[in-house]
């Protein structure tokens, strides 16, 4: 059961559009396409997603390459979102940076494209979410400055390398899910505050 996750697909081509959305559909998915960089911004900031999935090339926006533009912008203000990239370009550069900086799931390219394992992919990026709004509310909340410290500590983050002031909780989160570790921060929050999240 998904729960009718909700997914954003950004992508141009009306042909890849279909290919993209209907497999999801199928499983249940609630399902949004987009065909550019600006309408993707929009939709981001109408509504919350638990996948985006998107093209690199967005030709019929501006600018050209759209698709890299919105992965920064996901990764500023909707961090932890994650994201499948699926595209006919991305070179071995583009493509380590974008695990390394964005929160980038997988990359599947058009000309190895397979279904199964698009599903499959989409299947193991909503798996592996958990929702970062509720660990922020429960760090701002429930937990001082002091605690947070300890609870970066505890998980071998530098708290001090962390931009931002204060507690840090929306950075802490972000740097989480940059590097694939939600899970572990919600697991020891759920340990020192039973029940909060």
């Amino acid at each position: 059961m998904n729960d009718r996750r909700a997914i954003l697909i950004v992508e141009d081509d009306e042909w890849w559009q279909t290919i993209l959305r209907e497999p999801l559909e199928d499983e249940g998915y609630d399902v949004t396409v987009i065909a550019g960089y600006e309408e993707g911004r929009q939709a981001l900031e109408t509504r919350a997603f638990d996948l985006v999935i998107l093209d690199l090339e967005l030709g019929t926006s501006e600018p050209i390459l759209g698709g890299e533009r919105l992965l920064a912008h996901i990764s500023q203000c909707h961090p932890g979102t994650p994201c499948i990239v699926v595209s006919g370009r991305g070179s071995t550069w583009f493509v380590r940076d974008a695990f390394k900086h964005h929160h980038v799931i997988d990359y599947i390219p058009k000309s190895r494209f397979d279904i199964s394992t698009y599903i499959n992919a989409a299947k193991i990026a909503l798996q592996s979410t958990v929702d970062p709004a509720a660990l922020r509310r429960t760090l701002e909340e429930k937990f001082d400055l002091e605690e947070i410290q300890d609870l970066c500590f505890d998980l071998d983050i530098d708290f001090d390398a962390l931009p931002g002031e204060g507690k840090k909780a929306r950075e802490l989160i972000a740097y989480c899910r940059r590097r694939d570790r939600l899970k572990k921060l919600a697991t020891r929050i759920a340990e020192l505050r039973p029940g909060a999240l």
